[in-house]
């Protein structure tokens, strides 16, 4: 089958995203790949059948090709606007929708903007430190997740992402105790576990702090069970290399094989976590109902892992109010499509009336709601 390449090339404040299409026919998917400055940032990667036609895997090339660069094109237009009139709420909503497609410039500036309008805002202060690391500064990822904790510091997630902000800059002392702080907030924390492992390695490759290098291979290895206990996926094809690595006090290997599970998991979290990009759709016109229910699915896991962090279960309630709007909207349609068929049928005339009025007063409610907290 003939290869279909797809090039398109878009400009923004001195950057150049570029956005490519091709057809692979060995693994038979057309992937979308999104650069800028010449630095990969995303993929996406749709399947089609082995008996897919030229022309079926052209149209999917053109389709993925146009569905991609409509959505940067959007992300970048809302950059703008969000900026420019935006509340924290909405730069906190997009930030993360940036975030998530690494495009962590822009994301910093929303979220910075954002706890200056708004100094209390603990979920800004907390995605800001996220993306700070994201791009590897390191002290700033620092800053902005201290003040988070200081806001909210009953949030395992909070301490657990500060942990890895101090690891990332070399001081194993301080990022092991929010790893346990983390773990006493939350006794099934697979992350933590696992950081806390990582750091116990690498403790012993720096030798910082006396008392975490005690029993070093006994409490590393011990740590990494209770997160493969809770979380399987850590436990890949590098897991038993590195565990052997720290019986053999080869640490440096060990590290590099626990960050390298660490960071397979992180990409997994990644392109999970990319339906932020849905979570900054239930405040636009773009919402759907297969968004919501999506949302609905990630909210829940969420709260399984962090039954203490409030804001999960108001964003859920939010999303079930828009799930409520979204089929009353439908049901509106419906007698619509009744009254097309018999505009004579008073009944549904008079249904259509009622449930348009109220459809209003909830739309405005769910609009007070989502876009005017203060």
């Amino acid at each position: 089958m003939e290869s279909f390449r797809l090039n398109s090339r878009i400009v923004e404040d001195n950057k150049e995203f570029l956005i490519q299409t091709v057809n692979d026919d060995r693994q038979g998917v057309v992937r979308t790949s999104l650069f800028v400055n010449g630095e990969f940032l995303d993929a996406d990667s749709l399947p089609h059948a082995e008996e897919a036609t030229e022309e079926q895997v052209l149209e999917l090339v053109k389709s993925a090709h146009g569905d991609k660069k409509s959505e940067l094109e959007y992300l970048l237009r809302s950059y703008r606007d969000v900026l420019e009139r935006g509340t924290p709420e909405m730069m906190c909503q997009l930030g993360m929708a940036l975030h998530y497609k690494r495009m962590y410039g822009e994301a910093i500036r929303l979220f910075r903007t954002a706890v200056k309008l708004r100094d209390s805002y603990n979920d800004a202060y907390f995605f800001l430190s996220q993306a700070e690391m994201g791009a590897k500064n390191y002290e700033g990822a620092i800053q902005a997740g201290e003040k988070a904790i200081e806001l909210k510091p009953m949030y395992a997630d909070y301490h657990n992402n500060l942990g890895e902000a101090y690891l990332a800059a070399g001081k194993c002392t301080r990022a092991a105790e929010e790893f346990a702080d983390a773990v006493k907030r939350n006794v099934y924390y697979a992350d933590a576990y696992f950081n806390q492992a990582i750091t116990i390695v690498v403790n012993g490759i720096t030798h910082e702090d006396f008392e975490l290098a005690q029993n070093l291979k006994a409490k590393a290895i011990d740590l990494l069970k209770k997160a493969t206990l809770i979380n399987p996926f850590f436990k890949n094809a590098d897991y038993n290399e590195a565990v052997a690595a720290i019986r053999g006090d080869d640490f440096d290997q060990a590290r590099q094989l626990l960050l390298r599970i660490r960071e397979d998991n992180k990409e997994k979290q990644r392109l999970e976590k990319a339906a932020y990009f849905h979570r900054f759709l239930m405040y636009t016109d773009w919402l759907n109902g297969d968004n919501i229910a999506e949302r609905i699915r990630y909210l829940k896991r969420e709260i399984e892992k962090n039954p203490g962090y409030v804001d999960l279960y108001h964003e859920l309630a939010v999303c079930y109010l828009h799930k409520s709007k979204f089929e009353w909207s439908r049901g509106i349609e419906y007698f619509k499509e009744a009254l097309q068929i018999n505009p004579e049928l008073k009944k549904a005339q008079r249904s259509l009336d009622l449930s348009e009025d109220y459809y209003m007063k909830m739309a405005d409610a769910v609009y007070d709601i989502t876009e005017k907290e203060s």
